[in-house]
């Protein structure tokens, strides 16, 4: 009775431990899809505090692009999670897609308000694959 009793343990134990590590491991990289508000050029000296002071690359170009709202619309985290994580480097995101998408943010003047959504893959990546950039 108490083999029986130590191997039902040994089982738990394990069926406890396995399936966090597997889980992880089959996953793979995760994708979010994130949504950014927000204006070219650098912060505004009104005062207004951005949520996110981003520098971007797009192109060949860097653009500075201050976020004012950003949503997270699939993925597990938080859109301050996200740009926690791109901080420290420089630039914050390299942007991945058709010039045809891409132009428009390289080459818009200081206070161009947009709406950028696309998706970005956590896991030390700054690619933000673009799906679309308007004017606000």
């Amino acid at each position: 009775m108490k083999n029986a009793g130590r191997i039902l343990a040994v089982v738990a134990l394990v069926a406890a431990v396995l399936p966090g590590p597997a889980a992880a491991i089959s996953a793979g990289p995760r994708f979010h899809r994130l949504r950014m508000d927000g204006y070219v050029g650098p912060p505004s000296a009104e005062g207004r505090h951005a949520m996110a002071n981003l520098l971007i690359r797009a192109g060949k170009k860097d653009v500075r692009f201050q976020v004012t709202a950003a949503t997270v619309l699939s993925g597990g985290m938080l859109a301050s999670q996200i740009f926690s994580r791109v901080r420290p480097y420089r630039p914050n995101f390299i942007f991945r897609g058709p010039q045809s998408v891409i132009g428009p943010f390289e080459h818009a003047e200081p206070g161009t308000r947009l709406r950028i959504i696309g998706m970005w893959r956590a896991g030390g990546s700054r690619d933000f694959m673009v799906a679309s950039i308007e004017k606000r």
